[in-house]
C-alpha cells in the first residue's frame, strides 16, 4: 500500500510540475506578444507620426521679431511706474517728484538718485526702461 501511494504522489507530482511549466511558458509567451506587438491587443493607431522628408516651402514669410517696449522714465506716469516690479505707489511718486525737482533723467543709471531706489532694484529695472 505504501508503494501505490509513493507512486500515486509521484505521478500528480510530475503532473503539477508539468502544468506549472506549461503556464509559465505561456505567460511568457502571451507577455512577448503584448510587449513586442501591442497592436494585436490595442487595435491599429488612427494617427501614425511619420516624418516630413520634403524641403520647406521657399514662399514662407519669415516671422516678425517684436520687441518688447520699454517704458520711458522720463514721460511714464505713477501708474505705468507701478507696473515695474518693485515700483509701488510711494516709489513712483518719488520718481515724479524727482523728474519735477530736477528735470528728465539723462541715463536709467541715475534713477539711484532718487532716494529710496537702490543698485539691486536698479539692475532688475534695466531690461524694462529706457530714456528717450
Amino acid at each position: 500500500m505504501a508503494k501505490n501511494i509513493e507512486g500515486f504522489v509521484e505521478k500528480h507530482y510530475r503532473r503539477a510540475v508539468s502544468f506549472l511549466i506549461v503556464l509559465i511558458l505561456l505567460g511568457t509567451g502571451f507577455w512577448s506578444l503584448r510587449r513586442f506587438h501591442p497592436t494585436l491587443f490595442l487595435g491599429k493607431p488612427d494617427f501614425i507620426a511619420v516624418p516630413n522628408e520634403a524641403p520647406p516651402k521657399q514662399n514662407i514669410p519669415k516671422q516678425i521679431e517684436v520687441k518688447p517696449t520699454l517704458l520711458n522714465i522720463n514721460t511714464a506716469s505713477a501708474e505705468e511706474l507701478q507696473t515695474l516690479s518693485g515700483i509701488g505707489p510711494q516709489m513712483s511718486q518719488k520718481i515724479i517728484q524727482h523728474r519735477k525737482e530736477n528735470g528728465n533723467f539723462y541715463s536709467v543709471d541715475e534713477l539711484t538718485n532718487v532716494k529710496g531706489l537702490g543698485e539691486k532694484t536698479l539692475e532688475k529695472l534695466k531690461p524694462f526702461i529706457s530714456v528717450e
